[in-house]
């Protein structure tokens, strides 16, 4: 794919500022969008297991590494930078333990919230379970904020996602 068509295909999608359902026939498309969102300077996060959260830190650091790293902010100023987002959440509790002791619906609430702290205002989502999608559509609907979810689904797995009413795109028109 040639490299000037690639910001047209990311802008494509952030113009809509919305929730996406982005539909493709092949996972390989997932993670040519993954390149892509990587490689622009858009607010993008990406929210899955191939960007896992490190065992070794708490939840706390793991959500303000990347604002620490990037914005050179001390773990207190990422704190509080996005505490009320953790009050809303009802993550106050959490943060201060490691990750490998959390349920699947705080890790998922830790990824959104370092995304967030990154000033992602969009959240990539490849190949989301539908369990993971509910968790993360309430999550968001919580914070009251501009954070928009994209979730990369296979075709065939369509019928599972229609009941969230997000937009649906398929990645192959925007090629």
């Amino acid at each position: 794919m040639p490299m000037d068509i690639q910001p047209v295909f990311i802008s494509t999608l952030t113009e809509q500022r919305k929730n996406l359902l982005l539909v493709s026939d092949d996972e390989s498309n997932f993670s040519r969008l993954s390149s892509m969102i990587i490689q622009s300077s858009h607010p993008i996060g990406i929210l899955g297991d191939e960007y896992p959260l490190l065992l070794n830190l708490t939840a706390l650091e793991n959500v303000a590494l990347g604002c620490m790293y990037h914005n050179q902010m001390s773990l207190e100023d990422c704190h509080d930078k996005i505490q009320s987002l953790i009050d809303r959440l009802k993550m106050t509790g959490s943060l201060d333990q490691r990750t490998q002791f959390m349920s699947r619906a705080h890790l998922l609430k830790i990824q959104l919230l370092r995304c967030i702290a990154n000033e992602s205002i969009f959240v990539f989502m490849p190949s989301a379970s539908r369990s993971d999608c509910d968790i993360l559509d309430r999550a968001v609907a919580n914070l009251d904020i501009d954070v928009f979810l994209w979730v990369a689904i296979l075709s065939n797995d369509l019928d599972a996602y229609t009941s969230l009413e997000y937009d649906v795109i398929d990645l192959h028109t925007l090629q």
